[in-house]
């Protein structure tokens, strides 16, 4: 699909369709790409696409302005998938379904498949179907051709080709297309041929509906358009109000000045479009040899003459070195980390296609729509409130209280808020930068809002509105279950500057205290992964020194953030010794939450959600290791080690079989917890490493919810990874 739009006033555009077989060649396919962009079409069909299997990975060629079956601005698209085969692409753009078709020589398959479909209304069957019929080529039958006749008249589909109109050098037409759409056309178009041995077919489908076009973002980068979001805050700066005493003097702030922001930015600024852009490596040069390739095709439009292989093999050696050039030269440019860690990254990136159908509980969703909402219900919705406790202020005897300041410094505001680099914006689209610029008019209301949050143990409803971006966890993953993508929650800025502060006075506070285990990481300041490693190592060192054993359960809490309940967070930081408003923080903080997940480029409607702390969030991080501090005070604390949602332990003896028993216990024992605290761990990524001076002669495994998980002694394990 490209990034181009047609679209009359009656919210109907004409389909323009690029349809050719490139043969598996390099640049045909990357002509055909370069070639559909500079004429503005809106879907590419190719057939026989350059492809190569290469570390696991499926390569093929892309383009700036294409993607491989995604929605385009006011275009959405959605791959069906009526029949698993690699020859048939079935896809749905807005209210028209397109198919693209390629049957091989001498094999009936795809074929069959397509003979069997009964197309819908609104359709387009496009494709290379190496098939002569006299409908379309005067002269004897082939390929079955009979058979697709009769299937498009069975079917009221029509012929869109022009009659005995060749579709490849030998005169033969077997590039065909097939419609019901009323008034639709198509036409072999000379001038765009991409150097293979089929001609190329342009399509026009008239009426398709659009889809309606969300609000967009909207950007302040130019220094006149700064200047003008700035003189709009300070006109504006004198309505905002001043009470802080109640929460709805609160919100009220907090609204004003979100509302305050996003007009000044609405008119200061310009909607973000997408923009589009060619090939950077397509250069004149590389246009020069197709428009010379093309001249000679005129020349002798059939047949395989020696001028016109010399032309197409000049054309391709023109496109392969103007690519190889500037991928040489965009390597040779690096000159900081940042960019061999940008080119190492497109190295491991898992390619163009995009993700396969998502299978949740037994029922596959194939739209971006029903992915949309089946990961929302799988990953946000694991949990609800009806696994919480009920009243998360019932008496507590904490062991001492944690002081925990209300006071709040301006400078301390404006650290916490436009200090911390241009994090992505939330809803509201109020950026870093935009904040940055104003924070002289509004830094001082700012600091007021967080100062009362904090006296008032409050958290802002227009902070607590998320877009939810689904985002596919790195590593090579199976996409088609919910466990290889992570929401992640898109908030406020100026609501994420209270949080951060928040965040930060809790993580010093938690280390000074002594709220934290020692051996209990991630989101804390001078404590690190590797420390914990470092730790780990030198206990099992030392058992190896006393002549003992050791075995380490690696285990992993499930969801994670997604099924913290506010109740029991409440309830834990009671118990903890911090105080009450902070407590009551914690608990505005995560009620009456709600978002809207955006999949590609499908948005849902906003909804509320019932439990969970929002990835994104600076305050997550620590209110979650504060949650399931109990964890590392169970069993034997000395061999505890936790980062995040991972825990380790380590259980040091004088055999394996006692190790290996003592790490059963142990982890009955944190399931247990676990079950009666609403937390759960994954038995899947559970693992078992035993060490000793010796290759053991057995290695027993540990037991986790009656499952068998057996030890390592001579293989490598994931920790902390």
């Amino acid at each position: 699909m490209t990034r181009y739009t047609h679209t009359p006033q009656n919210g109907k555009k004409a389909l323009r369709i690029f349809q050719a077989n490139v043969g598996k060649i390099p640049p045909a396919h990357d002509c055909a790409l370069a070639l559909a962009d500079s004429e503005h079409y809106d879907v590419v069909l190719l057939q026989e696409p350059w492809t190569e299997a290469k570390d696991g990975r499926c390569l093929t060629k892309t383009h700036p302005s294409h993607d491989i079956r995604p929605a385009t601005p006011r275009l959405t698209a959605d791959q069906r998938r009526p029949v698993t085969t690699r020859d048939i692409l079935w896809l749905t753009v807005n209210n028209t379904t397109i198919v693209n078709c390629y049957r091989q020589p001498d094999f009936d398959g795809a074929l069959d498949i397509i003979l069997t479909w009964s197309p819908p209304s609104r359709c387009l069957v496009a494709g290379d179907f190496n098939a002569k019929h006299y409908s379309w080529q005067t002269g004897r039958l082939d390929g079955r051709g009979d058979d697709i006749a009769h299937w498009a008249a069975e079917n009221r589909l029509s012929l869109l080709n022009p009659t005995d109109v060749p579709t490849n050098p030998h005169g033969n037409t077997i590039d065909l297309a097939f419609s019901n759409v009323p008034l639709s056309e198509a036409v072999v178009e000379d001038h765009l041929a991409t150097s293979s041995d089929h001609f190329t077919l342009s399509i026009t489908l008239p009426e398709v509906g659009v889809a309606p076009i969300s609000p967009g973002k909207v950007r302040v980068t130019t220094e006149d358009e700064i200047k003008r979001f700035v003189d709009l805050v300070q006109h504006g700066s004198a309505d905002i109000p001043a009470p802080t005493t109640t929460i709805q003097d609160l919100n009220a702030l907090a609204y004003a000045l979100v509302r305050l922001l996003q007009v000044a930015a609405k008119v200061a600024g310009r909607p973000v479009r997408k923009q589009t852009r060619s090939a950077p490596w397509w250069t004149e040069e590389c246009r020069l040899a197709a428009v010379e390739y093309r001249a000679i095709r005129r020349v002798y439009p059939l047949g395989f003459c020696r001028e016109v292989q010399l032309a197409k093999k000049d054309f391709q050696k023109v496109v392969r070195q103007a690519k190889r050039l500037y991928w040489r030269n965009l390597i040779d440019s690096f000159n900081d980390s940042a960019s061999v860690f940008k080119a190492v990254r497109w190295l491991k990136s898992p390619g163009a296609f995009q993700p396969p159908p998502l299978e949740v509980d037994g029922e596959v969703h194939e739209t971006q729509l029903d992915k949309a909402n089946a990961l929302r219900r799988a990953t946000l919705e694991r949990r609800t409130s009806e696994d919480d406790i009920s009243d998360p202020w019932v008496p507590v005897a904490a062991t001492r209280p944690i002081p925990f300041s209300q006071d709040v410094s301006l400078a301390e505001v404006q650290d916490a808020t436009i200090r911390a680099g241009n994090t992505s914006p939330g809803s509201d689209n109020i950026t870093v930068k935009m904040l940055r610029a104003a924070w002289h008019i509004i830094g001082e209301h700012v600091r007021r809002l967080y100062e009362g949050c904090l006296r008032l143990g409050h958290h802002p409803q227009p902070f607590r509105e998320a877009e939810v971006v689904m985002i596919a966890k790195p590593g090579r993953r199976n996409l088609s279950t919910p466990s290889a993508w992570r929401p992640i929650s898109l908030l406020s800025c100026l609501g994420k500057g209270l949080e951060r502060l928040i965040a930060r006075r809790l993580a010093w506070a938690s280390i000074h205290y002594g709220v934290l285990h020692p051996q209990q990481a991630g989101a804390l300041p001078k404590r690190s992964a590797v420390d914990l490693v470092a730790a780990l190592v030198h206990d099992i060192e030392e058992a190896f020194a006393r002549g003992q054993v050791a075995t380490l359960v690696t285990m992993d809490i499930q969801g994670a953030f997604d099924t913290v309940l506010r109740n029991r967070l409440v309830l834990r930081l009671r118990q903890q010794g911090w105080p009450e408003h902070l407590a009551r923080w914690a608990g505005s903080f995560m009620s009456d939450r709600s978002a809207c997940v955006r999949y590609q480029d499908i948005t849902t409607p906003s909804s509320p959600l019932q439990c969970g702390l929002p990835q994104g969030s600076p305050a997550s991080p620590i209110l979650f290791l504060l949650y399931t501090e109990p964890i590392y005070r169970l069993g034997n604390p000395k061999g505890r080690f936790g980062y995040a949602d991972d825990t380790g332990i380590l259980c040091v003896g004088n055999s394996l079989e006692t190790t290996a028993d003592r790490a059963s216990r142990y982890v009955s024992e944190l399931v247990t917890w676990g079950a009666a605290n609403g937390i759960s761990f994954d038995p899947a990524k559970t693992e078992v490493m035993h060490f000793c001076r010796t290759k053991p002669k057995v290695s027993p495994p540990v037991l986790h919810e009656g499952d068998k998980t057996p030890g390592k002694s001579d293989a490598l394990a994931r920790y902390l990874a």
